[in-house]
């Protein structure tokens, strides 16, 4: 048996049929020649490979890529590899497999003789698959065909492509259920080809006609955007733009009170129109819009319906209390440090990668950051399955987004309860806190009794009041650390004004970076000032923060953090923990001190 009699043999000429499996060692065995073996070996090859096509291009790449290993890849054919497939009878290979040969030799080799059967090939085949019922697997095939003529300047082979398209396009009318027409125009547009004013009124058409249907009315109406961009009518793809805003507003106003689903599906419409509006020269229905975006996030929150989580934590608060059992207060502050840990940059930066290979089917999308108003304050997208560590920022994004859930667990679930306890076994006193504050080197000259204050009204339940103060001197003190090691805390203005850095540029100076704790300093960056994180000061610059915000749990997670950097500069603290038995002994909680079960409505 030959090589041509073999893959006649093996190969369907179906869509997405092409494999590598087919090559079966069955047939293989068959084969006529070593040359013939060696041909079928590197015909599989370029059969397992993945396609990517658009309208002016073709990748191929490894089907499969995962930890450091690949699949076969089109950078593994080599010259000689190459001269075997020129020598190659085209006619005998199956249609499916004689595109992906003839088009790998004009892709990636310039052969004029291949572009050719490539582009009658590919034609074939679309003719072949294509039906108004199943279209998707023929339209790539189209796509080369176009591209190429006109890459090889094919009038002919061009024009007939086009003209085939043109023709279903014009009878379909804007007719079918399914996404056919608006492909269809889409590979029109881009080449321009034609009467673009005939697309415009197709559009149209699939608007009235489908006018409940927001993906095709949105497509439709983008179709007639590059149509008049192509035209160049700028004028006309902004009215374009609006009649989409417009459209948005209706569709929203329809499903706004239908339930929590509507009113979700109602916000993202009414964020598109708002951005529709103002990209478009419409200020006035930009803001009218937002207005009623507003007030429709408003009640999102109070549409969702709950479902709740039951916690059995009597084994933790049990270690707890063994852990407090007979302290001074002093030693019960310097106890409660040693309750929490300060997260470590790389150790939730492992969390986050551990979890997205061992549950990827629930990080393939990303996430919005909702606040109490129903607004989304920050969204965060998936990290990339196929290498996590590929984007560094999107990457710090998840870790602190982990740094704020582990701290938010921490504060609610242990920190809120020690507290609670400290102030059952301790009528609490101001000067009791003056060990951990007072000639302590880390704390900025004259701020002692700030920090004082503020952490003993935290000590004693005042956490709305403690939190305020506690978050910009914390931001002074390490502004005042950064001054102290030579860093340029301000900025200097066009006209000579000078002004304090944002504190991200602080936490980020190189002197700072270089002399303090990189860990430290990524921890309280994420806690004070990232969007992705708690944002603890800029919530509480803006007035955002309540007295409920104030006792969650990571803010007392913040606040104990706070205690424990203060507590590792200071002399008596150091003192207690060096001479006090009690503290040496730590209670660790049992495996099952924590006990879950979910409950839904």
């Amino acid at each position: 048996m030959n090589i041509y009699e073999a893959l006649e043999k093996i190969i369907e000429i179906k869509p997405f049929c092409l494999r590598a499996s087919l090559f079966v060692d069955d047939i293989k065995s068959e084969l006529d020649s070593e040359s013939d073996i060696e041909v079928w070996e590197l015909l599989k090859n370029i059969s397992s490979l993945g396609v990517k096509i658009s309208e002016k291009s073709i990748s191929f790449h490894p089907m499969m890529i995962w930890e450091g290993k690949r699949t076969f890849s089109i950078e593994d054919i080599t010259d000689d590899d190459y001269e075997v497939l020129k020598k190659l009878d085209y006619e005998k290979i199956p249609l499916n497999l004689r595109v992906r040969v003839t088009d790998i030799l004009w892709s990636l080799k310039k052969e004029y003789s291949a572009a050719r059967v490539a582009v009658k090939s590919y034609f074939e085949l679309f003719t072949l698959w294509f039906s108004l019922e199943k279209w998707t697997g023929s339209l790539n095939m189209i796509r080369r065909a176009i591209c190429i003529s006109a890459q090889i300047r094919d009038e002919d082979s061009y024009q007939k492509s086009c003209d085939y398209i043109l023709n279903q396009v014009v009878s379909i009318d804007g007719q079918d259920e399914g996404f056919l027409s608006l492909r269809l125009l889409d590979i029109l547009i881009f080449h321009k080809y034609k009467d673009l004013q005939t697309y415009i009124g197709i559009a149209n058409k699939i608007i009235s006609t489908h006018y409940d249907n927001v993906s095709k009315v949105e497509q439709s109406y983008s179709v007639i955007q590059e149509c008049y961009m192509k035209m160049k009518k700028q004028a006309d793809a902004r009215k374009a733009n609006v009649l989409l805003a417009d459209y948005y507003v209706e569709y929203a106003d329809k499903i706004i009170g239908v339930d929590m689903q509507g009113a979700m599906r109602a916000e993202g419409y009414l964020q598109k129109a708002v951005l529709l509006y103002r990209n478009n020269d419409n200020s006035n229905k930009a803001e009218e819009t937002h207005r009623k975006l507003v007030s429709v996030q408003k009640e999102i929150p109070q549409l969702m319906v709950p479902f709740s989580t039951e916690v059995d934590v009597s084994g933790l608060y049990k270690s707890i209390d063994l852990n407090l059992r007979d302290l001074s207060i002093e030693e019960s502050i310097v106890r409660l440090t040693q309750m929490i840990v300060l997260y470590k940059k790389d150790e939730m930066k492992n969390k986050v990668v551990e979890e997205y290979k061992n549950y990827p089917l629930s990080h393939l999308f990303g996430k919005n950051m909702i606040n109490e108003s129903g607004q989304t304050v920050f969204t965060l997208p998936p990290l990339n399955l196929d290498n996590i560590e590929a984007d560094e920022e999107l990457l710090n994004f998840h870790i602190n987004q982990k740094m704020m859930e582990e701290g938010k667990i921490a504060g609610d679930m242990c920190i809120k309860y020690a507290l609670y306890r400290i102030r059952q076994n301790h009528e609490i006193k101001r000067e009791d806190i003056d060990f951990l504050v007072k000639d302590n080197p880390i704390i900025p000259e004259g701020r002692e009794r700030i920090f004082g204050s503020a952490i003993y009204m935290i000590l004693c339940g005042q956490y709305y009041e403690g939190i305020h103060i506690l978050a910009p001197q914390i931001e002074n003190l390490f502004r005042c650390i950064a001054k102290e090691v030579g860093g340029l805390t301000v900025t200097l203005e066009n006209d000579g004004t000078s002004k304090e850095k944002v504190l991200s540029s602080v936490f980020d100076l190189p002197e700072l970076v270089d002399c303090y704790d990189n860990d430290i300093l990524y921890l309280f960056k994420a806690l004070l000032n990232e969007q992705s994180g708690a944002n603890i000061r800029n919530e509480i610059a803006h007035g955002i923060v309540n007295e409920a915000n104030a006792s969650s749990g990571v803010y007392l997670y913040f606040a104990i953090v706070v205690i424990k950097l203060l507590a590792l500069t200071s002399v008596e603290c150091y003192s207690i923990l060096k001479t006090s038995d009690k503290l040496k002994n730590f209670i660790v909680p049992e495996k099952d001190a924590i006990k879950i079960n979910s409950k839904n409505p």
